[in-house]
């Protein structure tokens, strides 16, 4: 890491001065560099696996169409409101809610951190999967989902990657910066590459008018509207800390409001990318568009098979699904390694090694429910228990709540310098990013609306 050099604090109150630089904290090169890493750790099997089946499960053009309303409107303003406050109190979650809200603020922050941490656990199973998709790929052995989970690939490969990630954390920021630059390129071109391909398909055409097409009326569904909104805080990694502790690393001068608008639009391109890869391969071989969350596992196999050239597509299908699982879980235990370093004051190998240890340990009964154990809780697989129980709206109200408290408690002229977003003026036009204060502050009550509006309609 280079040698680290000090922010000087946005504000004057009481409140700033509290969160005055460290001298020893380290942030991202440039502007550039921290788009970048963003980039990398949010993009990832949310954008290229989850993406699609949700699409496929929830109206296909119609859910596009909301999910790309939700990110404008909600996305894009609650994302400039977390990294914004991280910038200003330069700490991870838990150091801006114990700042922001005296007394008992820590707990919040420590409990999106424990969230992160269940979320990672199986995250890390799922990342692992990719990895042995891409090693048997790589060697010509690609079988069904069944047959890789037979024996204990899950966990193997659970720990394989968990290894890989602490080798890059243990470069700290700067390791995220080279894995933006490196890999980042590379997942772009095979989603580029693979959606360019996939138009030559037969079934190409048919899955454009599913993917782009809808009935007005469809837009009226208030159900349609939650999935596409937490689709879209999912993918963003909005209400999971990574934001806020991404944004304590951000340096002087560097406008957050264009740089998070960059990283939300290069996010839902990727997603909207990969639907144009995934649905032309669907329909031209009959897959029902609702399958859900395994046809990265168990569909895509059989597809390559028959597909003229399918062991070269296979190689890199699987190759870009574990690029971007792996920036993804590399940038999601840097936000559950800094509050450990913060607040323990450990060093980066220590931290490191804690956060990785911690993660990969609760991931274990994850992956041995996709192993000859067969571990279940319920009748179902421990890691669907853990999505359940974690993933099902937790994210969405984390969020909503979670950037609410940051504009009403933070100070509103502090919270808008620390954006160094300087208003745009043209003739009598002006725009100002304050909006997304207010839109943050009134979200709850949109979402309570949205709520009994649908519970009435059922």
């Amino acid at each position: 890491m280079t040698p680290p050099q000090v922010k000087s604090p946005h504000g004057t109150s009481e409140m700033a001065h509290v969160a005055a630089r460290s001298p020893t904290r380290p942030f991202w090169k440039s502007q550039r560099s921290y788009i970048l890493a963003s980039v990398a750790g949010v993009v990832g099997l949310g954008n290229i696996w989850r993406f699609p089946y949700m699409v496929g499960q929830n109206d296909g053009g119609a859910f596009v169409a909301a999910y790309a309303i939700c990110i404008l409107t909600v996305g894009i303003p609650l994302s400039v409101i977390e990294a914004s406050a991280g910038n200003l109190y330069d700490r991870g979650p838990v150091g801006l809610f114990r700042h922001i809200l005296p007394g008992h603020g820590h707990l919040l922050g420590w409990f999106l951190i424990a969230m992160l941490v269940a979320i990672m656990s199986y995250y890390l199973v799922v990342s692992g999967w990719t990895l042995g998709y891409a090693v048997d790929a790589v060697r010509g052995t690609l079988g069904t989902f069944e047959e890789f989970t037979s024996g204990y690939n899950s966990l193997w490969y659970l720990l394989a990657l968990s290894g890989l990630c602490l080798l890059v954390l243990l470069r700290g920021i700067r390791g995220l910066e080279t894995t933006g630059r490196v890999l980042l390129p590379l997942l772009v071109l095979i989603v580029g590459g693979l959606a360019v391909y996939a138009q030559s398909l037969p079934g190409a055409a048919e899955a454009r008018a599913f993917y782009f097409r809808f009935e007005a009326d469809s837009l009226l569904q208030p159900q349609l509207w939650r999935m596409a909104a937490s689709q879209a805080f999912y993918s963003l990694a909005i209400g999971q800390g990574m934001l806020i502790t991404y944004g304590s690393y951000v340096p002087d001068r560097v406008n957050v409001v264009t740089s998070s608008t960059a990283v939300a639009l290069t996010n839902a391109t990727v997603s909207i990318t990969a639907g144009l890869m995934v649905f032309p391969i669907v329909f031209t071989f009959g897959i029902a568009p609702n399958v859900g969350s395994e046809l990265s596992f168990s569909a895509f196999p059989q597809v390559f098979e028959t597909l003229s050239g399918g062991a070269f597509i296979a190689v890199a299908f699987y190759l870009l699904l574990f690029v971007a699982a792996f920036t993804s879980c590399v940038g999601g235990l840097v936000v559950i390694l800094a509050p450990i370093r913060d607040e323990t004051r450990l060093g980066q190998t220590k931290a490191a090694s804690l956060a990785v240890g911690l993660t990969a340990a609760l991931g274990v009964p994850s992956a041995l429910s996709f192993s000859r154990c067969g571990l279940l809780v319920n009748g179902i697989p421990f890691l669907d228990f853990m999505d359940l129980a974690t993933g099902s709206g937790v994210v969405i109200v984390a969020g909503i709540v979670g950037a609410a408290l940051i504009a009403w408690i933070v100070p509103r002229n502090e919270l808008f310098t620390s954006m160094n977003a300087p208003a745009i003026v043209r003739g009598r036009f002006r725009y100002s990013a304050g909006w997304m204060i207010a839109a943050a502050r009134y979200l709850p009550l949109a979402a309570l609306a949205m709520l009994l509006v649908q519970v009435l309609g059922t």
